[in-house]
């Protein structure tokens, strides 16, 4: 049998994390997935029928309507058959999913709008309808968070074509060693990359390396990895602000707030050498038990 290594606690805090999240739907989107489903549920066709029917010509559809003895006027016939085409068939998705989960249409455009956010506790009973209408599972029926997208900076790359450490390009920039060494080591947020304090750091690493700020980006697609340090958590139960955190660390606060802040690749953090107090921060977040 094959046991779960999670501990209990972790899982099961997962779990709560998730149920009092405020999550975005992804409703309209499994709607017109299922809009032929949706469509069966609510007319007692066969799904198997619909999809056969929308690929039948107008002609075909009427031959297909007269076998089955259906009563149909020459207008509708038409306006079923356009219904059924693929594309039109979404238009209607959203309506077909109210009439097939008893969901008010109100409140079903709501659900549908992909920009508003929910509470899954207060709102589970309409999942389980919706989800039942779709014919899903009901984590499905949250949107993941949208992949946002990342530079890697080739900072070390440069700095090792120029001959000169990193802790010898901190001296001549003026930036602090551990943000160069952040910087060289972690995708950074692209639309970040003109905010400060990235832009006024960068300008003066590139100019330390003689080169524009575009040299300083990798042309390889990055994405931010999921993992944030805890950082904001800790201040909060320890009532500490970062300036304070800041001071009895002897840490820069500026590097504080990007390690609280910024998604790390927690397997390419580097070794910040003698700047001890970095990764005694580090460990502090991360629960490392290294010397």
């Amino acid at each position: 049998m094959y046991i779960f290594n999670l501990s209990s606690k972790s899982y099961l805090k997962k779990i709560i994390i998730l149920l009092t999240s405020m999550v975005k739907l992804r409703i309209r989107e499994l709607a017109q997935e299922n809009v032929y489903h949706l469509l069966s549920v609510t007319s007692g066709v066969s799904e198997e029928a619909i999809r056969t029917y929308a690929t039948q010509t107008s002609d075909d559809f009427k031959k297909i309507a007269i076998a089955l003895n259906w009563s149909v006027t020459e207008p509708g016939v038409a306006q079923v058959f356009q219904m059924l085409d693929p594309v039109k068939a979404k238009d209607m998705a959203v309506d077909l999913l109210s009439t097939a989960s008893g969901i008010s249409p109100d409140d079903i455009q709501k659900y549908a709008n992909e920009n508003q956010e929910f509470n899954i506790t207060e709102k589970i009973e309409d999942l389980k309808k919706i989800a039942k209408a779709l014919d899903v599972e009901m984590v499905e029926l949250v949107k993941p968070k949208e992949k946002r997208e990342a530079i890697r900076l080739k900072i070390a790359e440069l700095a090792q074509d120029k001959q000169i450490s990193l802790k010898e390009l901190a001296n001549q920039s003026q930036v602090d060693f551990p943000i160069i060494c952040f910087y060289s080591s972690q995708p950074i947020e692209k639309k970040k990359l003109t905010q400060e304090p990235f832009h006024t750091n960068l300008s003066k690493i590139s100019v330390a390396l003689n080169c524009n700020l575009e040299d300083l980006q990798d042309t390889k697609k990055a994405e931010l990895p999921p993992t944030t340090l805890r950082v904001k958590e800790f201040l909060d139960a320890t009532d500490l602000n970062i300036n304070d955190l800041s001071l009895l660390t002897g840490a820069n606060s500026e590097f504080i707030d990007l390690i609280a802040t910024n998604p790390m690749d927690l397997r390419n953090i580097p070794s910040w050498g003698e700047e001890k107090v970095i990764c005694e921060i580090m460990c502090k977040f991360l629960h490392c038990t290294c010397n």
